[in-house]
């Protein structure tokens, strides 16, 4: 029985580095000072975040749903962060670090600064 366990344990650790660990997810908040299709710029204080984009980040906006609906009836494919965010919009963004940058994986808008 001793001798099961241990190799079930073995076996156990083994998978463990086997598989890579998925990349940590962590955020920033301030505020917007450039933002693009494939970037945004985020500033707190003296520190200045840039994440990239792409169709895979989700957006969390005040009004997004009937954006996205008006976006999809004019035969766009919904949504984009230069439609929903906007330079001095405060927001948070969880984003996960690449090799050549931060990826944005969300983007919370807190305040918008933008007219309706």
């Amino acid at each position: 029985m001793k001798r099961i366990t241990y190799l079930a344990a073995i076996a156990v650790s083994a998978l463990a580095w086997a598989v890579p660990a998925q990349a940590a997810s962590e955020s920033f908040t301030g505020s917007v000072k450039a933002v693009s299709g494939s970037s945004i710029t985020v500033e707190r204080g003296t520190i200045t975040g840039v994440f990239t984009v792409s169709g895979d980040t989700h957006l969390t906006v005040s009004g997004a749903t009937a954006k996205t609906r008006e976006a999809r009836a004019a035969g766009k494919p919904g949504l984009t962060v230069p439609d929903a965010v906007h330079v001095g919009d405060q927001v948070t963004v969880k984003y996960v670090e690449q090799g050549n940058g931060m990826a944005a994986a969300d983007i919370h808008v807190l305040v918008s600064l933008a007219k309706k």
